[in-house]
């Protein structure tokens, strides 16, 4: 809980499920003032679970109508408005989603639930969320500021026309998607980029549609962040970065200059040969490496089992990528970049 809300946490009622579907303070904080800056002023929060979405609208001064199915979750969504001093701004009601009154409120935010009921086990197919995946993208023609939380791997395909989609990382971490709808929505695809401990947050935009240049392996390779893997806003990074890819079915990119992004890690590939445990292992050897780091994309290797294999026994660090160049298994042995 502290991961997610920082000292705040103490003073929270959680469910295990209730706090393993919670949006992160610092991402719920910035969905809220997106929305106050958007002219929100009151909002019902159709599936509010513990809170953390209706008290980041309140800590903004937006009025909030939070509805939760679940009986002891919205007991404790009270207990937590009320044990952060917002229970005057945050109005909790047991009740359907479904039926809730949204014409007296300028914007809505539905979190559907997206784990089955009795098993806590994940759902990833929208139209299996409760309120109904219709009931959800039909929001935005009631409500003209409406936005949805989804699950990271929604398929584009079901994104509504004209919707903002959002993927969100924090600290490396890819932790939501949403879908800005109405006259919230801004651009088709948007990849935010948090980094907690700075603090910071930066934004990568695009169509989501465009595709980047594929050419040989270069001296460094990126390695995106998987909001931009995501939000398929890898070739709009390429172009930003002077990169190509070097499979076009592969997120990762190579370029012959390192340069600062917060939207990817930069290597320097010292070496890259066709995958050949034997070879690897000697190569390694030779470079008294004894500890490695393995990426990969577009490889069925196992990463635990193939640091068994390499029998590791020098005392430098190298990072391995595993990857597809021109179809062809490759590993690249890498170091960080200046």
């Amino acid at each position: 809980a502290t991961g997610k809300f920082g000292p705040a946490a103490s003073r929270m009622f959680y469910t295990r499920a209730g706090l393993e579907q919670a949006t992160r303070q610092v991402v719920a904080d910035r969905r809220a003032r997106r929305l106050r800056a958007a002219g929100a002023s009151t909002l019902a929060d159709l599936g509010c679970g513990l809170g953390a979405d209706a008290l980041a609208a309140a800590r903004t001064g937006i009025r909030v109508y939070a509805v939760e199915a679940d009986p002891l979750t919205a007991a404790l969504a009270e207990a937590n408005a009320q044990a952060a001093g917002l229970a005057d701004l945050v109005t909790v009601e047991c009740g359907d989603a479904t039926a809730f009154d949204v014409t007296g409120v300028d914007a809505v935010f539905c979190d559907p639930a997206r784990r089955r009921a009795g098993t806590g086990r994940r759902i990833f197919d929208p139209n299996s969320y409760s309120p109904s995946w219709d009931f959800v993208t039909g929001l935005a023609e009631r409500v003209p500021r409406t936005v949805v939380k989804v699950a990271p791997g929604i398929d584009h395909a079901l994104i509504p026309a004209g919707a903002e989609a959002e993927w969100v990382s924090v600290d490396g971490d890819l932790v939501e998607a949403a879908l800005w709808c109405g006259e919230l929505a801004e651009l088709p695809r948007r990849a935010t980029v948090v980094k907690e401990r700075l603090p910071a947050a930066y934004q990568l935009t695009g169509t989501g549609t465009r595709e980047a240049p594929v050419g040989p392996v270069r001296r460094f390779v990126y390695d995106p962040d998987p909001a931009v893997v995501r939000a398929h806003l890898v070739a709009e990074l390429a172009a930003d970065l002077d990169a190509t890819l070097a499979d076009p079915t592969i997120a990762y990119l190579y370029a012959d200059t390192a340069q600062p992004t917060p939207y990817a890690r930069c290597l320097e590939v010292t070496d890259m040969l066709p995958f050949s445990l034997k070879r690897l292992r000697a190569l390694l050897r030779e470079r008294r490496v004894g500890r490695v780091e393995i990426l990969k994309r577009g490889s069925a290797l196992e990463p635990e089992r193939l640091r068994r294999d390499l029998r590791l026994t020098g005392d430098q660090p190298a990072s391995l990528v595993l990857t597809r160049v021109a179809a062809a298994p490759t590993v690249l042995v890498c170091r960080p970049a200046a």
